[in-house]
């Protein structure tokens, strides 16, 4: 697919969904797909019940922001490289 499609499809959800997400074309494992980003988990929630599982032969993925990221994220001094000492 050529950017200048991708570009139209982006704004084509943009009016059809609404232009308070962030709307990404990639391939992924069903094809391709129209990612769909929400600021948080119950404007995700509302979003996918509005959204078709395909729109315009487009897998359609709806994703949001969390805060668990930052309990997986290491410490600046952790490493998975042993130490010189040992």
């Amino acid at each position: 697919m050529h950017q200048l499609e991708e570009d139209a499809l982006r704004l084509k959800a943009a009016i059809e969904f609404g232009s308070d997400y962030i709307y990404t074309i990639k391939n992924g494992g069903l094809g391709p797909t129209l990612r769909v980003h929400a600021n948080n988990k119950t404007l995700a929630s509302a979003l996918r019940k509005k959204l078709p599982t395909y729109w315009e032969e487009l897998y359609v993925l709806v994703t949001y922001n969390t805060d668990e990221e930052e309990e997986y994220a290491l410490p600046p001094s952790a490493s998975f490289l042993p130490s010189p000492e040992a």
